[in-house]
């Protein structure tokens, strides 16, 4: 076997420095990587540009600034805020300039503001608490006052409108003529209106204002001049009551009838007319007729 060692080792090459690029993940303060991405005018963007830090702190400075005045002072202005309207309500419970210290009376004529303010008995009351509907079913008991209505006039007025009752007819009764209203309530001795109704009673007691007369025989006597015109072609001139047998009527023609109460007074005429019709067919003669029974007609 035959050996070299004469022969010199081979020299390794020194290794060159190689460089190892590893990926890492990029820290906020490094730059932004170079782009190149075409803008709609077709100009490149700048590369690598930063947002100055200076205004960044200042920005989110204020934001915290407001953040905390909002947080301190809102409940301390709206702690204010509620003082301030609890002090004003305080002041206006108790401030005279808030009192009733004045009472306006509209619409009464034939009732005296006397008698109305008499019923009034929230004088110098709070006008919070001042008992209206009180003082309205008070003055409404008056006679001649057909509704009334109250309201509060700030600072201290009340205001009293009341609609009294309007003249409809006459009521006369132990010969002396009252003007009454469509429900039958006395008036007085007031004018009624021209070519009105009037009702003959046969009753002999007087009456007085505020007073209330048979309201059947009112409302019978006021269907029967709008209705009978038209049922029987006259009309009525004399109207009469007698609480035994109710309204007794006389037309132009001459003829009678007896109606009763003001039920079913649009039939009752309408009977009067066939009666009527038959009896000019058959020749035959009546005084009066008596429709207090509706169908059963009796002449006499």
């Amino acid at each position: 076997m035959i050996r070299r060692h004469d022969q010199p080792k081979p020299q390794q090459k020194p290794e060159r420095n190689r460089i190892v690029r590893r990926k890492r993940p990029p820290t906020a303060d490094a730059p932004a990587r170079a782009s190149r991405t075409p803008t709609p005018t077709g100009e490149k963007q700048a590369v690598g540009r930063r947002q100055l830090r200076l205004g960044t702190n200042l920005s989110a400075l204020g934001r915290r600034g407001r953040s905390w005045l909002r947080a301190r002072w809102m409940p301390v202005a709206a702690a204010a805020a509620l003082l301030a309207v609890a002090g004003a309500g305080a002041w206006a419970w108790h401030s005279p300039m808030l009192r009733v210290g004045e009472v306006e009376v509209v619409g009464a004529v034939s009732t005296t503001e006397s008698d109305i303010l008499q019923r009034v008995d929230f004088w110098g009351e709070r006008m919070f608490t001042a008992n209206l509907s009180r003082a309205e079913g008070a003055i409404a008991e008056l006679p001649l006052v057909a509704s009334v209505e109250i309201d509060r006039v700030w600072p201290g007025t009340v205001r009293i409108t009341v609609r009294e009752r309007e003249p409809w007819g006459s009521w006369e009764q132990a010969g002396v003529r009252y003007t009454i209203d469509r429900e039958g309530y006395v008036l007085g001795h007031r004018d009624p209106p021209e070519g009105s109704t009037t009702i003959v009673s046969n009753e002999s007691y007087s009456l007085r204002a505020g007073d209330r007369v048979d309201y059947h025989a009112v409302a019978a006597a006021a269907e029967i001049t709008s209705q009978i015109e038209k049922a029987l072609g006259t009309w009525a001139v004399e109207l009469t009551y007698s609480p035994g047998e109710g309204i007794r009527v006389r037309t132009a023609d001459g003829q009678t009838a007896l109606l009763g109460d003001s039920s079913g007074i649009a039939y009752k005429l309408a009977v009067w007319a066939r009666v009527a019709e038959e009896a000019t067919a058959r020749n035959i003669t009546y005084s009066t007729i008596d429709l207090r029974f509706g169908d059963r007609p009796v002449l006499r």
